[in-house]
């Protein structure tokens, strides 16, 4: 089991265009890249999946028992490399390690730490992916707190709340558009 996972990344993914979400949600261009980040970064955790590069990532799993450790982000690595705590330092360890599958093999009980060789490039992102962070970067900047000022609006003999507008924007969302991107 997979107990700490950490990347360093290349460069944010282009699309969503930043200016044009900005203007949608009446933010600030610097403050619409910053939430189309989190957004890709929250779909990737939702898909499992990588939509911007990698250029070096480490992995530290804990066997209970021999069996294999199964690389938590797709596509993999080309290439792994797999050390094993002895008590006191990191060695390397003779594990087998299969990159269409993302899984290494050949383990036994104990603590291994996985690094990825080379840099992982995801290729484009599928148009609905591209439309799942837009919505749902959209959805958190016009919902942060900061822009709930307004609860209610009336126009003639019309009411409608922000409340009312809720199951619209989750039935819209991006968790539907994502769904067939998960990995098992």
């Amino acid at each position: 089991m997979i107990t700490d996972f950490s990347q360093t990344r290349g460069a944010l993914p282009t699309v969503p265009d930043a200016v044009s979400v900005a203007l949608e949600a009446g933010v600030a261009n610097d403050r619409a890249t910053a939430m189309i980040g989190a957004s890709w970064a929250l779909a990737e955790t939702f898909t499992g999946r990588l939509y911007w590069p990698v250029n070096a990532s480490v992995a530290v799993a804990v066997l209970e028992e021999p069996g294999e450790v199964q690389w938590p982000r797709y596509p993999f690595p080309a290439a792994v490399t797999v050390e094993s705590w002895d008590g006191s330092a990191w060695a390397a360890e003779a594990a087998a390690y299969i990159p269409d599958a993302g899984v290494v093999t050949g383990l036994n009980a104990g603590r291994y730490r996985l690094t990825q060789t080379g840099t992982v490039e995801p290729g484009e992102p599928a148009p609905h992916v591209i439309e799942a962070v837009r919505a749902l970067t959209l959805y958190q900047l016009i919902h942060t707190p900061v822009r709930r000022e307004f609860r209610q609006i009336n126009a003639g003999d019309s009411s409608l709340t922000r409340e009312a507008l809720a199951g619209l924007f989750r039935a819209s969302g991006a968790g539907m558009l994502l769904a067939g991107e998960v990995r098992f």
